[in-house]
């Protein structure tokens, strides 16, 4: 009986945080249809878990059957935002890294084997489905951190089918991390890409130690 009630209990969270996501993701709000598609519910369940959402502050409907991100929602992202230290400067690193490279940049959080995008760079918009709050795709690196201080800037590559990734760490533990993802066919043929993110995770794994030194 316990492990029903555990079992049903996760499935609910299960369903809020896919909603929450797909609302703290979307540029413009969302529907119904899609929401009950993201979360895996009954459109009935689904309206009523939006209903709750709404009520305590999480989800807002600016018009009928659309849903977008609420008070608490925004502010509990603000509260995480506020509180990381080196977000300026790596938003600064990502930035410069996808326009010397033409690729996309991102900020990995890496913990308990899972990698989730936390920032994004794409100016030039080149088509790839990683959106900020995304999990990437399970992979070695994300289970050893790329070897960790084996070597001075470990920077892995991991190319799948239609994409390639470089990656490298800019803490010690590798749960904070620097990646460049392209389109498989503009996988670079130099290693300047790779030159660069070494640089910046360096970089930033030195500004890092030292603000963690002054604290």
């Amino acid at each position: 009986m316990g492990d029903e009630v555990n079992e049903a209990a996760r499935s609910v969270a299960d369903k809020v945080t896919a909603l929450l996501r797909a609302v703290g993701a979307a540029d413009e709000p969302v529907s119904l249809a899609a929401l009950t598609v993201a979360s895996g519910t009954s459109k009935s369940t689904c309206r009523r878990l939006l209903l709750d959402l709404s009520t305590q502050g999480y989800v807002r409907s600016p018009r009928r059957g659309m849903y977008t991100a609420g008070p608490r929602l925004q502010g509990l992202a603000a509260a995480v935002v506020r509180g990381d230290r080196m977000g300026g400067v790596i938003r600064e690193s990502l930035g410069a890294l996808a326009r010397a490279t033409g690729h996309v940049a991102l900020r990995v959080s890496v913990i308990d084997e899972r990698a989730v995008v936390l920032d994004l760079e794409n100016p030039q918009n080149i088509p790839l489905g990683v959106q900020v709050g995304e999990e990437l795709p399970a992979h070695r690196i994300w289970a050893d951190g790329g070897g960790g201080r084996q070597q001075a800037d470990p920077v892995d590559e991991y190319p799948s089918r239609s994409l390639w990734t470089l990656s490298a760490p800019i803490d010690d533990q590798g749960q904070e991390r620097l990646a460049l993802v392209g389109l498989a066919f503009m996988r670079p043929q130099s290693t300047s890409a790779s030159d660069l993110l070494a640089a910046h995770a360096r970089t930033l794994r030195d500004i890092g130690s030292r603000a963690r030194d002054a604290g």
